[in-house]
């Protein structure tokens, strides 16, 4: 892929060392697959995205040579069983080990711009929810305080955040390009009558609460500013307190089901990983037992993908097919959100240890009261 073929080949017959014809008996007309479906028919079942290959006989006088001639994937590198490979050298390793390349053949086939970061020409400041912006301009300045101990510097920092108008203070929190309107502004403070800028994208959140038998009790849609409506679909949420029994006391501990600090990474990431030229939206689904998260896009990138199981990979996700690094909406809408301090710009790692921690030390068993 990087040297740019249009074809790979792989051939039957033919001596690794010399490259002298020995011939072959493999036929790959007759040949089976695991679970005995024909060769091409498993090779096509596991191999992301769909290949697009053909075999060949060639009868030299030296002997039967068979020769599968693989056309170069246009959309994605091919994955077969979850993994996608690359050679170095002589040696075949996963592409995931190598993230440097792996940019490189995205960029090659294509990747998708940052939508996220586009300019609205026709969008101005006017368009903007004023209560939104002060919520943006709250949080950016905490988010500049946090990185520094001193309290006299602290100090400074919010004199001068205060004294910044609004074109400097979203330039600076990367909302905006040179003052000029991007998508993500609108997403995170627009109006909600500005969301005729962004169509045919759904800029919705949506609440949905349902029974043990999946019936939908009650639901909520909550629109832009983003940065408003997940504090609104969060009050939503019945995070009830439950009593746990820890193993190093007698005395029962009260606290809520839900880790608050994982609720609010997990609506942010769905928002900032959400690939909205789909035209789907982030879906938070309430059942007795559990909350679901669900969006368009994205969230662990490949160069992870593997550390985790397939069936995490769906709850969290949604999906365990393979995805582009970081595939979304794009890179402006994250630096923003940080810079509102939606969410950590490390912080997946930390968020995925969090998540998965108590599934993995049961620290709360099912059932508890």
């Amino acid at each position: 892929m990087l040297a740019r073929p249009n074809q790979a080949w792989l051939v039957w017959g033919i001596d690794d060392q010399t490259h002298q014809v020995k011939g072959t008996t493999f036929d790959p007309f007759s040949a089976r697959g695991s679970g005995n479906p024909s060769l091409t028919m498993w090779l096509t079942q596991k191999t992301q995205p769909r290949p697009d290959f053909e075999f060949q006989e060639v009868h030299h006088p030296d002997g039967r040579v068979v020769l599968m001639t693989i056309q170069a994937p246009r959309s994605a590198p091919l994955a077969f069983d979850g993994v996608r490979y690359i050679w170095v050298d002589s040696h075949k390793t996963s592409l995931s080990g190598h993230p440097d390349k792996e940019r490189r053949i995205w960029s090659l086939l294509g990747g998708k711009a940052d939508w996220s970061g586009e300019i609205v020409a026709d969008a101005s400041l006017e368009d903007l929810d004023p209560e939104a912006v002060d919520a943006a301009r709250v949080r950016f300045t905490q988010y500049l305080i946090n990185g520094n101990s001193d309290p006299a510097c602290q100090e400074a920092i919010r004199a001068e955040a205060e004294s910044w108008d609004l074109p400097t203070l979203l330039n600076k929190a990367r909302v905006t390009r040179e003052g000029r309107i991007t998508r993500t502004a609108l997403l995170l403070l627009g109006k909600d009558e500005s969301a005729h800028f962004l169509a045919p994208a759904d800029i919705r959140l949506s609440w949905i609460r349902r029974d043990a038998q999946n019936r939908t009790e009650s639901s909520q849609h909550f629109s832009q500013p983003l940065i408003l409506a997940t504090e609104r679909l969060f009050t939503r949420i019945r995070n009830v307190t439950i009593q746990y029994m820890r193993d190093d006391t007698l005395v029962p501990v009260a606290i809520p089901r839900y880790d608050n600090w994982v609720i609010r990474e997990a609506l942010h990431n769905c928002i900032a990983h959400q690939d909205y030229t789909l035209g789907g939206k982030v879906n938070v689904v309430e059942h007795p037992d559990r909350l679901v998260f669900g969006n368009l896009g994205q969230f662990i990138p490949p160069v992870l993908s593997g550390c985790w199981s397939t069936r995490l990979r769906r709850s969290i996700t949604g999906t365990s097919g393979l995805s582009p690094p970081w595939f979304g909406c794009g890179w402006w809408i994250r630096s923003a959100a940080a810079s509102a301090g939606c969410f950590r710009r490390s912080g997946i790692g930390s968020f995925l240890c969090r998540i998965t921690w108590p599934m993995r030390r049961d620290t709360v068993p099912p059932g508890s009261k």
